[in-house]
């Protein structure tokens, strides 16, 4: 009986319960702070230009993640947001390999080209691109089979330019 009455106490007359209520209210509070902290946030600074670091960890093994990163590279450069870095390793550095680049295309993205059809859009649009050394390596992108407009560039510069940047890895 007591159980009965404490739940009465706790619903209105058209019976929502107030702690049900005081729940979604809550959580409804939680979401509009995450939103104003994340999403006016970035709404603001997509009005100035930054520097953006796409980092491409596949290749020939995967190359709708390969794809997928140089568009989101091209997008940044087609909207003119600000400098786009690709920085390439793993097997990323496959995209280096002149013998391999072409042959580069996604199943999902085939409409948008082949990976040094993409490379060369966002390389058209100032945008620069590094490899791994050693990755290069492993992969054969290197002298006669890498690219000139490719720079080898270790974890340093990586880590150097992560910093003060909007870092998308794929």
């Amino acid at each position: 009986m007591k159980e009965k009455e404490e739940k009465g106490s706790m619903e209105d007359s058209d019976g929502t319960n107030k702690r049900d209520f005081l729940k979604v209210l809550g959580a409804g509070l939680g979401v509009a702070g995450l939103t104003s902290m994340m999403g006016a946030q970035s709404f603001a600074d997509i009005e100035k230009k930054g520097k953006y670091v796409i980092v491409i960890t596949h290749g020939g093994d995967d190359p709708n993640r390969a794809i997928f990163g140089l568009l989101m590279a091209q997008t940044v450069a087609d909207k003119g947001w600000g400098k786009v870095h690709v920085w390439m390793t793993l097997d990323g550095a496959d995209l280096v390999n002149k013998k391999k680049t072409e042959r580069i295309e996604s199943p999902i993205y085939k409409k948008f080209g082949n990976a040094l059809e993409i490379m060369k859009k966002i390389k058209d649009k100032e945008g620069w691109f590094g490899v791994c050394p050693p990755c290069a390596e492993y992969f054969g992108a290197t002298g006669s089979d890498k690219y000139d407009w490719v720079e080898l560039a270790g974890g340093d510069w990586l880590m150097k330019n992560i910093q003060d940047a909007w870092v998308l890895w794929i």
